[in-house]
């Protein structure tokens, strides 16, 4: 099974027949965004309410869930690294019960209740997941190491993400943040290694969406400026060809203002990145 299934699964587990209370409280993304960990949000309240609305499945629960964010931590090395191997931590804000979740747990007996020291919490060995209710309103799970997992978001002192980034995160309808990547997903495109050790840090928000693409702003620290001008112009020659594969009229001008440089810094301003284009990378091994 895709590990990229695992969050669907664990959220209709926990989420089915319960009795909800509702957390505002997002400050575990501060701890993610290791080195070389992708974190993804999505604020599903916000998707929910805009064009691209049909990303989410439909149904109750999926009503009462708001907030989601995911740390992705590459295994090894290798690029590209399919998704298979990362490992996966996450959390999900919204009206969720920790009494009757784990009420729930216990009578599936795919869910095993972990006996052992450290945070209350419940196992299913054949997907490799384990998931827990930290605080009410709040769902943790990981493929990892769970008391880990809870120390890392839940009690540690120590952040990796800043107070600006988080907020424009949270702010965003999807966001993604990555602190000196070692590796990334495919892509679909043929990012060279080199190019992907020079990044220092990303980040990518997803502001609004009309009825067929996302658009995308955000920007790449790279290691210098010659890394920032090289990515500038392997993006701007990648979003040229787009256009003429698509058989859409060609503007120069307005497609070299999406991406331009200052320094180390390559900036993203208003990428049109289309759902069908999205729903490739989703599915994507």
């Amino acid at each position: 099974m895709r590990k990229a299934a695992v969050l669907l699964i664990v959220v209709v587990l926990l989420l089915s027949s319960c009795v909800y209370t509702w957390r505002d409280d997002t400050s575990s993304l501060r701890h993610m965004g290791k080195e070389g960990s992708i974190v993804v949000t999505l604020d599903t309240a916000a998707l929910r309410a805009s064009e691209a609305s049909s990303f989410l499945p439909d149904g109750e629960i999926m009503e009462r869930l708001d907030k989601i964010a995911v740390e992705l931590t590459p295994e090894d090395d290798s690029y590209p690294l399919p998704l298979s191997s990362w490992s996966i931590t996450g959390t999900v804000n919204g009206k969720i019960s920790s009494t009757e979740a784990g009420t729930l747990l216990s009578w599936d007996p795919e869910f095993i209740r972990w006996r052992g020291s450290g945070p209350r919490h419940y196992v299913n060995r054949d997907l490799g997941i384990s998931a827990g209710i930290p605080k009410d309103g709040i769902l943790l799970f990981t493929t990892s190491d769970y008391g880990k997992a809870y120390s890392s978001l839940f009690s540690s002192s120590e952040s990796y993400i800043d107070d600006e980034t988080a907020f424009a995160m949270e702010s965003s309808i999807a966001a993604v943040y990555i602190n000196a990547p070692l590796t990334l997903p495919p892509l679909g495109f043929d990012l060279t290694k080199e190019s992907v050790r020079k990044m220092e840090r990303i980040l990518l928000l997803a502001d609004h969406a009309d009825d067929e693409s996302f658009f995308i702003s955000g920007e790449i620290l790279m290691d210098g400026e010659d890394g920032a001008r090289t990515l500038c112009t392997f993006l701007r020659n990648l979003l040229i060809q787009d256009v003429r594969r698509r058989g859409e009229k060609l503007d120069v001008r307005a497609l070299s203002g999406i991406f331009t440089y200052e320094g180390p810094v390559l900036r993203i301003s208003d990428y049109r990145l289309p759902f069908d284009t999205v729903s490739q990378l989703l599915t994507k091994e």
